[in-house]
């Protein structure tokens, strides 16, 4: 019997998404370089100066690390300075921004980290810090220099981000309480509306469910027994060991799942009728008073686990064709090698089947997804997928980070696809 495609919803990237943003906006708005105006003559030496005019000409270069180093030096000779230490801390901002967009989230951290050293309640080194945290997959690291942001400056897009952390932490009044503060400045913000009214409808929803709590797992339900939430927190750890040892990687922080009623998913969701379990940064599944067989049981928490996996190696950037084709099989399912695909096949055009809201043609995208993934691993094995997974992560382009993974073009390979699908 074929199975019924499962969702991986639009939500999950929310965080990165505005995390990204945020990162090419504030990098544009504070790459200006340190202020070239001087203190007046009574600057401690000359060489200090000199030092700082070389350190703004290397900054305006975009050369930041002999021109953080030479600002450093001439703030030593005036510690007392907070025109100096600004200096620095601007130096070591725009360092930590361009770090972070090549990639390096983790180095970016410790960028900021030494600018707040010279400017410890500078917002944009705060925020900086914040973005880079998610970038670098830990999440719950970017709560506090955000909430020290939007403790002195009314930064509506900073508690919006906020919010979205703390609903996929199941911190709903936190959540809302950032959400109502960013409506009162903008009342008709059409992003924190939307999350606000989600979040409500969770809390409506979800009110009197029982939170049971391992070290990986938060586990949310409504009269559940013993024996069926001892199942269902079972095949999660069993899920977090497979998936982590087959990609090599395990999320940091505790995952939320919830379980609802059939009709409960699908009013709160409001995703098709033909989905069986949904990820949007936390998992959602739709199991009933009775649980299905352990063998099904197993495969959907697997495929609803890996989502949360690829979703954080990707940084939130991996399509949606890859999403369910690894997925899928993770949870062990096989392509059909009797599959044959008419038309030209594309990965842009595999995209647009997997999100395709008729269950026929979704079910049909899914089974290709699977097939193009399986092909790829069979290709370079389940650490090449691993590794595409971080350059798409590290913010390579689709194309180019297959190209550079696999050593094929990526129009090369949907040649070779076409004509081993018969198309």
């Amino acid at each position: 019997m074929p199975r019924s495609p499962r969702a991986f919803g639009l939500e999950v990237t929310a965080v990165v998404a505005v995390a990204a943003l945020l990162l090419s906006w504030w990098y544009g708005a504070r790459r200006t370089p340190p202020s070239v105006e001087t203190s007046g003559p009574d600057i401690a030496v000359v060489t200090s100066s000199a030092l700082r005019q070389e350190a703004i000409q290397l900054y305006a270069a975009g050369q930041f690390p002999p021109a953080c180093e030479r600002f450093s030096r001439a703030a030593e000779h005036d510690p007392a300075s907070a025109a100096w230490r600004q200096d620095v801390a601007r130096c070591f901002e725009g360092w930590g921004w361009q770090t972070l967009r090549d990639g390096r989230p983790g180095e970016a951290r410790l960028l900021f980290r030494q600018g707040l050293k010279a400017a410890p309640d500078d917002p944009g080194l705060l925020r900086g810090l914040g973005i880079a945290a998610i970038h670098d997959g830990r999440p719950q690291d970017a709560l506090d220099p955000l909430e020290r942001v939007v403790s002195a400056d009314a930064d509506l897009e900073v508690r919006l981000l906020l919010a979205r952390l703390y609903d996929q932490r199941d911190e709903p009044e936190r959540a809302v309480g950032h959400l109502q503060a960013v409506l009162e400045r903008e009342p008709e913000h059409p992003a924190a509306r939307r999350l606000l009214e989600k979040v409500e409808r969770e809390r409506h929803v979800e009110a009197g469910f029982r939170r049971h709590t391992t070290a990986h797992f938060m586990l949310k339900a409504r009269g559940r027994d013993g024996e069926a939430m001892r199942a269902v927190l079972g095949a999660l750890e069993r899920a977090y060991e497979r998936v982590g040892d087959q990609l090599g990687y395990r999320p940091a922080e505790r995952l939320t799942v919830v379980l609802y009623e059939d009709t409960q998913f699908r009013s709160l969701t409001r995703v098709h009728g033909w989905v069986t379990g949904l990820f949007d940064g936390k998992i959602r599944l739709p199991l009933g008073a009775t649980l299905p067989p352990q063998a099904a049981l197993e495969r959907l928490v697997v495929h609803e686990y890996a989502h949360a996996t690829i979703h954080e190696l990707s940084r939130g950037r991996a399509p949606r064709w890859l999403h369910e084709g690894l997925a899928q099989a993770l949870e062990g399912a096989q392509a059909d090698p009797q599959l044959r695909v008419p038309g030209a096949l594309t990965l842009a055009g595999l995209e647009a089947l997997v999100t395709d809201p008729d269950a026929v043609r979704a079910r049909a995208g899914y089974d290709i997804a699977l097939w193009v993934t399986q092909d790829l691993e069979q290709r370079g094995g389940i650490s090449a997928l691993r590794v595409l997974l971080k350059r798409l992560g590290a913010g390579d382009p689709l194309g180019g980070a297959i190209a550079r993974v696999y050593g094929v073009p990526l129009a090369e390979l949907e040649s070779q696809w076409r004509n081993l699908l018969g198309s």
